[in-house]
């Protein structure tokens, strides 16, 4: 069952077009990676998916229902749910008040904190609960936009580039850590660079340039192809 379709999908920045008659289907439960050069479109589209940007022409579907007007926050209660490239904390909270405040829209008071306790164990942020958001390492704020996320309980999670930024140990865990959020049931859509953690995490893998879609399949045959070379190496390497 496909949970997001998305169809002739344009979005215009006055003569600019970030994205140009794209169409996918997602299927429900799997990791779907959407990679290509800087300016392929690929932020935008997260933007479009989530509501951040409205879209200029096509159709979202998410659950075989129209989205594409909906504002953000009722698509994050439709249950898309995304994190960001830059993490995106509440400063002067702590990371357990990171946590607790998505939780509190869907929970009683102590109810809502002990599910941010278990959140933030589930996301290797225990030690950190008292910290102040703004103290915590690049690697460890992934960790905690991931937990604010998984906080609101989503069904689609789009996740900007996770890796940025973050150590090799760091990413092996967060790899990890990704795997066992699709493993839950939780469709992702990740934008990533670093083709270890695509490869490692994608099923399916779509490759964009200047916001056309240029390749779409398994990552291990998509990477060979000669347009896919092309786009990110240049004519002489394909």
């Amino acid at each position: 069952m496909n949970l997001l379709e998305i169809k002739d999908l344009t979005k215009a920045f006055g003569g600019v077009v970030a994205v140009s008659d794209l169409n996918l289907s997602i299927r429900e439960g799997i990791a779907f990676g959407v990679v290509g050069p800087n300016g392929a479109g690929k932020t935008t589209l997260i933007n479009v998916i989530t509501g951040v940007e409205k879209i200029t022409k096509g159709t979202i579907l998410f659950k075989g229902r129209d989205i594409g007007k909906l504002p953000t926050f009722k698509r994050s209660l439709e249950g898309i749910t995304r994190t960001f490239q830059i993490p995106q904390c509440f400063t002067g909270l702590t990371v357990f008040e990171n946590i607790l405040i998505p939780l509190l829209l869907r929970f009683p008071k102590q109810e809502a904190r002990k599910e941010a306790e278990r959140i933030a164990e589930r996301m290797f942020l225990k030690d950190d609960l008292g910290k102040q958001a703004q103290m915590l390492s690049v690697g460890r704020l992934k960790l905690l936009e991931l937990a604010k996320a998984y906080a609101t309980s989503p069904k689609l999670l789009l996740v900007d580039e996770p890796m940025g930024g973050v150590s090799l140990d760091m990413m092996d865990s967060l790899i990890n850590l990704i795997k066992s959020l699709r493993d839950e049931g939780i469709t992702i859509l990740l934008v990533e660079h670093v083709m270890k953690v695509v490869v490692a995490l994608a099923d399916e893998l779509v490759v964009l340039n200047f916001g056309k879609e240029i390749a779409l399949g398994k990552p291990e045959d998509v990477m060979n192809r000669k347009e896919v070379i092309e786009a990110y190496l240049g004519d002489e390497y394909a």
